[in-house]
């Protein structure tokens, strides 16, 4: 089978707490999986908190076991998406950038979740897009478009079609943005910038958007790495 670059793409954490809305991205991903190599990245979503809060409740106050306690909830999440299409998945979450790029040479679906304690499954998105030698990721997030400032508090709050990078940076750092909101990260921001690796942000309630980003249509955020 000869190697093509795959899609990469980043499944927010949120997917994966409903079910029908899951089941709606593996038919997304089987539909893709006919024509693309896909390497999925999963988030952690509500099963890493729920995992890391109970770590936190016994006394674990080390972040290195925390994070890796987010970690492995996001493999585990991965794993859903594996077994729902093991006739095209690799049989294993990959737990190295060197693992995953063995693993896309033989397999069309290859899934994910984090790497290292301290990395944000955003940063591992972009960290694999650009081992990969993908010039753009497509990241269902739980909110499809970036704004300039929280959209939940100012109402006036604007929506950006494209943004830069560096802009976006520069409104975190303000933080204009909260938390739960800024789903990027600046160092996964600093590794798109680095790579020239474009970020499409899709909002993740609809799976089916990805169709459009697919045909160049922007149907949340792109982020420019300049």
């Amino acid at each position: 089978m000869d190697f093509e670059t795959p899609l990469v793409i980043k499944i927010t954490g949120k997917a994966f707490d409903d079910s029908e809305l899951l089941a709606k991205y593996i038919d997304v991903l089987r539909k893709l999986l006919e024509e693309y190599r896909i390497l999925v990245v999963s988030g952690g979503g509500s099963i890493a908190r729920k995992y890391i809060d109970s770590a936190t409740r016994v006394g674990v106050k080390s972040n290195y076991w925390l994070d890796l306690i987010g970690i492995w909830a996001s493999r585990l999440n991965g794993l859903i998406l594996i077994s729902a299409l093991s006739n095209y998945a690799y049989p294993f979450t990959p737990i190295t950038i060197e693992e995953a790029l063995r693993a896309v040479k033989y397999s069309k679906l290859v899934v994910m979740g984090g790497l290292i304690p301290g990395q944000s499954t955003a940063s591992t998105l972009i960290e694999v897009a650009e081992a990969l030698g993908a010039r753009k990721v497509y990241y269902y997030s739980a909110v499809g478009r970036v704004y300039n400032k929280d959209p939940i508090k100012h109402p006036d709050a604007k929506p950006y079609s494209v943004i830069t990078a560096s802009e976006l940076k520069s409104i975190l750092e303000q933080k204009l943005l909260p938390g739960e909101y800024a789903l990027i990260d600046e160092k996964a921001l600093d590794l798109a910038i680095r790579s020239r690796i474009e970020i499409q942000l899709i909002d993740y309630r609809e799976p089916c958007l990805i169709y459009s980003a697919l045909k160049g249509e922007n149907p949340g955020s792109i982020i420019i790495p300049s």
